[in-house]
């Protein structure tokens, strides 16, 4: 750690100031937080291993909005470590900044999280830019809402963006399959989660890949025969396995191409499909015109 700065870096001039210092102080242990991350108990058990030591601990960052109301930032595990390890003291040591609003209040977490260090997740960085109003944000919740589909960020109310009561996905996955079109993504979505109802959650590259053949099978959406046939074999043969075992399965049946594993997914189904004489299945070669292998090998070049 040098008090030069090493290499060659051009700044600003002048470089603008916000807000105000904050200031450190004391708080109640029990203080909440707007859409508190998952606070995991192994976690503080792997924290604590060695003691609690005063030396490692910085105080959990409050907000205080204007109304004098104060939540939890940054720091839920730190808060954790802290009641576990002083369980009969009811006040923490702190560091109180002033903040305007609550959307001010998600960009920060925002920032803290994810911009400036990787602590939390995607899914629980994208919870907080819906909740911020993030424009980019947005727009990925507008299409979650019209995929039916959800994202987990925390299991606090708002913890959860995208439509009510619906499949989670993870939010790199779902913007991954919306490279397909996003009315392939939602035929994706509803025929998954007709084939594994009882889930909670949709596998992402299972939702790329079956987004990618509505995509380049058209008569998989066109009202056909072929749809019917299609969507029937998926649910009574494809759904026999778990998603996870699903995927891994066609995945590499498809070949296992590195960075092209929705891809290989896509091809690995297609070619059992193609060979699977099951009621709807397509082995016969009326069908196999308008489901050529072609369209997804072409994807693995």
């Amino acid at each position: 750690m040098s008090v030069e700065l090493i290499g060659n870096a051009k700044f600003s001039s002048e470089i603008r100031e916000y807000g105000k210092p904050g200031k450190y102080g004391n708080v109640d242990v029990g203080i909440k937080s707007l859409v508190n991350r998952e606070t995991k108990a192994q976690q503080i058990k792997k924290l604590l291993k060695d003691g609690f030591d005063w030396k490692k601990f910085t105080p959990p960052l409050i907000a205080v909005f204007p109304d004098g109301r104060e939540m939890l930032l940054d720091g839920d595990h730190r808060r954790a470590m802290f009641r576990t390890a002083f369980p009969n003291r009811t006040k923490m040591p702190c560091f109180r900044i002033k903040i305007a609003c609550e959307k001010e209040y998600h960009r920060l977490f925002s920032d803290i999280n994810w911009k400036s260090r990787k602590t939390a997740t995607k899914d629980e960085v994208f919870v907080h830019d819906v909740l911020a109003e993030t424009p980019a944000a947005l727009r990925i919740q507008a299409s979650l809402l019209h995929c039916n589909l959800s994202v987990y960020g925390s299991p606090d109310e708002f913890g959860t963006v995208g439509a009510h009561n619906s499949k989670r996905v993870t939010v790199g996955s779902f913007k991954k399959s919306l490279r397909r079109g996003i009315e392939n993504v939602k035929s994706a979505a509803d025929l998954l989660s007709q084939a594994w109802p009882e889930a909670d959650k949709i596998q992402g590259e299972l939702l790329e890949a079956v987004s990618i053949l509505f995509e380049v099978h058209p008569s998989f959406r066109n009202g056909s025969k072929i749809e019917e046939d299609f969507k029937k074999w998926f649910k009574n043969y494809v759904a026999m396995r778990t998603q996870y075992n699903a995927a891994s399965d066609y995945k590499t049946k498809g070949g296992r191409v590195h960075h092209k594993h929705g891809e290989s997914m896509a091809h690995g189904l297609i070619m059992d499909y193609r060979r699977s004489c099951v009621p709807g299945g397509c082995s016969v070669k009326h069908k196999q015109k308008f489901v050529r292998l072609k369209n997804t090998a072409d994807l693995l070049e």
